[in-house]
């Protein structure tokens, strides 16, 4: 076997492998309270399902009213990071994965600066 043909072999089972690897499955319902700068709180859920599709759903409490806010949209692995989703609708969240809960970062993918919590606990998984 030549080197040409040697080193065409090794770039080919190095590529077979990688597309063995596992992805990570995120999907699942994420729930909790989250800190608010101008309200009381914030009760908060994150639906993110297999298909790469998320429900964001937000109820602010502020004055004694309710204010709800709902986004949907896709989401994506963020480039640089590979525990960390981009979602597609969002200009400024992207989520930190563990196995237990999800913290929502600031859009470059980084941890709040505050200290405040921003976690939701995972309740279910979506199959």
């Amino acid at each position: 076997m030549n080197m040409k043909t040697l080193a065409v072999f090794g770039i080919t089972a190095l590529l077979s492998a990688c597309s063995l690897l596992p992805e990570k499955t995120v999907s699942g319902t994420y729930k909790g309270t989250l800190p608010c700068a101008d309200c009381e709180k914030i009760e908060a859920n994150i639906i993110l399902n297999n298909d790469k599709t998320y429900q964001y759903n937000a109820v602010f409490f502020k004055n004694k009213e309710q204010y709800p806010f709902i986004e949907k949209g896709t989401y994506e692995w963020y480039p640089e990071k590979t525990d960390v989703l981009k979602l597609s609708d969002s200009r400024n969240l992207t989520l930190h994965i563990t196995d237990s809960y999800i913290e929502l970062y600031d859009a470059e993918g980084n941890a709040p600066e505050s200290g405040l919590s921003y976690k939701l606990e995972k309740v279910t998984l979506n199959k």
